[in-house]
């Protein structure tokens, strides 16, 4: 009964896949799926024991790991426009931190999972980011505010280890949401990229979700009626603290990867438009070095001509 109940409430929120025939039955296990790679920050056990189920619903998944990760300590008291914090926040505008410059400059790979505790999970060693594939889950949940995710709201006023209640649940689901739209939608050749990735042959998901290509594939999002107050709004300018107070060291550290890399061929100095001063000296450079190099052509042409005509040769 104890690993019915465990399974439902994982197939219903979609923060675990529970496992089977996997440890002895006075444990509770969830699914590890040892050939994809992952950050090692999200679970730090797959199994606990079945003792934990007479422990508040909070308590038993934080038993797992991070998998309902809080607003960040480093946010908590600072993500307000008008704090004396909001002077150091970074900038992240979509023409620099997109799915396209991730691809192409650090080469990611990105990651299509079911499990929604990892979205925006990213391993470093094999730059590989998870993206969560059933974003209609999150306004399935967000319109109830009841629903299976909500099951593991913290109730503790401040414990020791922070564990979400209510409202980063929320903050969460919008923000999964949100992402795509930062990473995707507001790009073109991120919009382009994802177009491609699902007209593979081979489809990252076999039952695609209807709304994720709405919102990585669409410029703008025109929704009317109900649905408009849970569908992410656009911004030119994001910030972390501000705007992904749950995601914010996972958005912060693509931000820092994203920054860190240098081109490294002429491909990927056409493609790196986020330093416009390097971008456009680039072009310069080569503008005025294109013409001066067919200048000398040019002049090395004439000048055997008239060394021809003087020997009589033509």
């Amino acid at each position: 009964m104890r690993l019915l109940v465990f399974a439902i409430l994982g197939w219903q929120s979609m923060i675990y896949q529970p496992a089977f025939n996997i440890c002895s039955p006075d444990q509770l296990a969830i699914h590890h799926d040892a050939k994809n790679p992952d950050s090692g920050l999200v679970f730090d056990e797959y199994a606990v024991s079945a003792e934990m189920c007479d422990r508040p619903l909070h308590v038993l998944l934080k038993s797992f790991g991070n998998l309902l990760p809080a607003r960040s300590i480093n946010t908590a008291l600072v993500a307000v426009e008008n704090s004396k914090a909001a002077a150091s926040w970074n900038a992240l505008l979509p023409s620099e931190l997109n799915a396209y410059l991730l691809h192409a400059l650090l080469r990611v790979r990105f990651r299509w999972v079911d499990t929604l505790s990892l979205h925006l999970d990213y391993d470093r060693s094999t730059r590989t980011l998870s993206l969560f594939s059933f974003p209609s889950m999150c306004i399935s949940q967000l319109k109830r505010r009841n629903g299976a995710i909500f099951a593991f709201a913290s109730t503790e006023v401040q414990p020791a280890d922070p564990r979400a209640d209510e409202d980063d649940i929320a903050n969460f689901l919008g923000e999964v949401l949100l992402s795509f739209r930062l990473l995707f939608g507001q790009s073109p050749k991120s919009r382009k990229l994802f177009r491609h990735i699902v007209g593979l042959a081979e489809a990252p998901f076999p039952q695609p979700d209807t709304l994720l290509p709405y919102l990585c594939s669409e410029k703008e999002l025109l929704v009317t009626g109900p649905e408009e107050i849970w569908m992410p709004k656009d911004r030119r300018v994001y910030y972390a603290a501000r705007d992904f107070p749950v995601l914010y060291e996972r958005i912060e550290l693509l931000s820092k990867e994203l920054n860190g890399v240098k081109p490294k061929s002429m491909g990927d100095l056409l493609r790196d438009r986020r330093d416009t001063l390097q971008f456009w000296t680039f072009w310069l450079v080569a503008a005025v070095g294109g013409a001066s190099v067919g200048l000398s052509l040019l002049q090395i042409i004439l000048q055997s001509i008239q060394i021809a005509q003087a020997a009589g040769k033509i």
